[in-house]
């Protein structure tokens, strides 16, 4: 069997490519890794088995700067940017380049946005389908909204123009109101969005109480810049948040799947501040209406409860009078009465005396003696009965002087 060397197997391989791919194939793929470097854009391309989602097939590709300047100026750099994203279903032009040191790649001529915009869009419809069959897409919406939104959990990328924007218009904001801020850092673009998202989500979850709602917030991008907030497992996420969820990530015309999910959805973080700046305002303006409410209600009252209390006091004088002026009578007549009970006592005592002192002076032994009667007294007592008396002295006592007798 013939040996031949590396290096004559490595130049047969690359005319074997030459002679059989001498012109550019489209594929299909995932891009699994992007990166850029001196201007060359570096790929790693997979395919998934729809079964389980394990790579099948793995290739390297690669974009030159001259290429990729000429495919930015046909499709514009802003819609190659988004569809170079990781994660991305994508179609390239390519040819096939084997060199003998570095081994095989696919050199990147052009890319069909449209197949990546279609990928998206049904990722897009798929997912909804499925939030929607779970009765997701409303429960967001459907938490109450309070009334001052004040304590704000915002998800966004630290250094995102979008929220920059947001935190200078809630800050300046021409009333005076105070939002207490706190910034949970997530990427808003790329592979590693909705992992990020979803983390943040979970922490804020813990501390709800400390917050009245979430803010999402990004700035401007296309479809492809946006394609990770169509992500399922995000939007679920988001639909499972314990507080009404505002997002203002800079889309275009054509909504997101989280613009579908979430409590309200503004085109931009200034729209969003100008949101909360504006429920401020209706509840600072609701307060004052309810005060003035509140006040002339009160006022209504008192005046009222004032007639009340002074038909009350009337009421109560006209009462006071009545029972003193009732009393006085009964006082008087009481009076009148104890005076004449007084004379009455005093003229039937005085009877009473008069009769009294009649008797008495009848019954005296003066009056008795007066009538020719006598008292007999021995030894100094009044004798009644003859057999009483003893021998010895008697003395009677006449109207007139007494007499001694000697009983033998």
């Amino acid at each position: 069997m013939e040996t031949i060397t590396l290096s004559g197997l490595t130049t047969f391989i690359r005319r074997v490519f030459a002679l059989n791919l001498p012109e550019p194939i489209w594929i299909s793929a995932e891009l699994a890794q992007v990166s850029e470097s001196r201007g060359h854009t570096w790929l790693t391309l997979v395919e998934k088995s729809e079964e389980n989602d394990t790579v099948v097939a793995q290739m390297d590709a690669v974009i030159w700067s001259g290429t990729r300047k000429k495919i930015e100026k046909v499709h514009t750099r802003k819609l190659v940017r988004g569809v170079l994203q990781e994660g991305m279903s994508v179609r390239l032009r390519v040819t096939a380049s084997f060199h003998e040191r570095y081994g095989l790649k696919l050199v990147v001529e052009d890319l069909d946005p449209e197949h990546t915009l279609g990928a998206l869009e049904q990722r897009r419809q798929a997912t909804l389908t499925a939030l929607s069959a779970d009765g997701l897409l409303d429960r967001n919406a459907a938490l109450a909204l309070p009334p001052v939104l004040q304590r704000l959990a915002i998800i966004s990328s630290e250094t995102a123009a979008g929220l920059a924007d947001f935190q200078r218009q809630v800050s300046e904001n021409p009333y005076g109101y105070v939002f207490r801020q706190e910034l949970y850092p997530a990427a808003m673009q790329g592979a590693a969005t909705a992992e990020e998202v979803i983390t943040r989500l979970r922490q804020i979850k813990r501390r709800r109480s400390e917050y009245d709602a979430i803010i999402i917030v990004r700035g401007g991008g296309g479809k492809t810049d946006l394609a990770a907030f169509d992500d399922e497992l995000l939007c679920r996420a988001v639909a499972d948040a314990p507080l009404p969820v505002l997002a203002g990530i800079g889309h275009e015309i054509d909504d997101t799947v989280l613009d579908r999910i979430v409590h309200r959805s503004l085109k931009t973080p200034t729209a969003v501040a100008a949101y909360l700046i504006d429920q401020m305002l209706r509840a600072e303006m609701q307060a004052l209406q309810l005060g003035r409410a509140i006040h002339n209600r009160a006022e209504r009252i008192i005046h009222s409860e004032g007639e009340k209390l002074t038909l009350a006091m009337n009421e109560v004088d006209r009462k006071a009078r009545y029972s003193l002026q009732t009393a006085y009578l009964r006082t008087a007549a009481m009076e009148e009465k104890l005076r004449s009970l007084r004379e009455a006592g005093l003229r039937t005592a005085a009877v009473q005396l008069d009769h009294a002192e009649k008797l008495l002076t009848a019954l005296r032994p003066e009056t008795t003696l007066a009538r020719g009667y006598a008292m007999v007294v021995q030894d100094g007592k009044l004798i009644t009965d003859a057999a009483a008396i003893h021998p010895g002295e008697v003395e009677i006592r006449l109207r007139k002087g007494k007499a001694r007798l000697q009983k033998g």
